[in-house]
C-alpha cells in the first residue's frame, strides 16, 4: 500500500514539538505549551483512523498485524531508553528515590505509567525533577489508545463481521503484542524492584 504522507501533518508535529520544548525551558513564555502533547494525540488518532479505514476498504486489515507493527516500532527504542535510564539512576539516586524509580519503571514497561504518576502527584508535582520517566505518561496513554481504539473502530466500520466476542479474541493479542516483547525485561526489573525493597528494609 502506498505510504500516506502529508506535509501539513509534519508542520503540525513541528509546532507541537516547539511548543513542548519552549514550555519546558521557558514555562513563563508559553504557559500552555504542554498542549502540544494533546496535538500529538490528535495527529496520532487521525493517522491510525486513516490507516485502518483504508485497509478495511481493501479488505486487508489485520488487528494482529497492526499490533505487531506497533510493537516493532515502539518497543526497541523504549526498552533501550529504560535500560539506559535505569543504569544511570542506579548510579546517581539515593535508596529512597531509586525505590520510587523502580516502581515507575515497572509501570512504564507495562505502558501504564500515566496511572502511576497520576496517583503519585501528577505531572506538576513538587518533585518532578527526580522522576526521570515522568515523560512516559504520554506514551502510556498512546499505547492504551492503540490497544482499545482499533477494536472499537473496526467494529463500528463493519459491525456485521464483528461481534462482542471480538473484544475477548483480540484484547489478549493486543496486550501480548504490546507487552510480550518486554515481558522478560519486566520480570527482570520486578526482581530488581523487590531487591531494592529488601535493601531498603535492611538499611532501616
Amino acid at each position: 500500500m502506498k505510504k500516506f504522507y502529508r506535509k501539513d501533518i509534519d508542520f503540525l508535529r513541528a509546532v507541537a514539538v516547539i511548543f513542548v520544548i519552549l514550555y519546558h525551558y521557558f514555562p513563563n513564555l508559553i504557559s500552555k505549551g504542554y498542549l502540544g502533547v494533546d496535538l500529538f494525540f490528535v495527529i496520532s488518532g487521525f493517522l491510525i483512523s486513516h490507516q485502518i479505514y483504508n485497509q478495511k476498504i481493501l479488505n486487508n486489515f489485520s488487528l494482529k498485524e497492526f499490533y505487531i507493527r506497533r510493537m516493532k516500532r515502539i518497543l526497541p527504542a523504549t526498552l533501550f531508553l529504560l535500560i539506559l535510564i535505569w543504569i544511570i539512576s542506579a548510579l546517581l539516586m539515593t535508596n529512597q528515590d531509586y525505590f520510587s524509580f523502580l516502581k515507575s519503571l515497572v509501570f512504564s514497561l507495562l505502558f501504564s505509567s500515566n496511572f502511576f504518576f497520576w496517583l503519585d502527584g501528577g505531572y506538576f508535582g513538587p518533585n518532578d525533577e527526580i522522576k526521570p520517566l515522568l515523560h512516559l505518561w504520554s506514551l502510556g496513554i498512546e499505547e492504551q489508545f492503540y490497544i482499545i481504539f482499533p477494536i472499537v473502530f473496526t467494529y463500528n466500520l463493519d459491525p456485521s463481521t464483528a461481534g462482542p466476542g471480538l473484544i475477548f479474541q483480540t484484547l489478549p493479542i493486543a496486550f501480548g503484542a504490546m507487552t510480550g516483547g518486554s515481558i522478560i525485561a519486566t520480570l527482570f526489573f520486578i526482581l530488581l524492584f523487590f531487591a531494592a525493597i529488601t535493601s531498603s528494609i535492611s538499611l532501616i
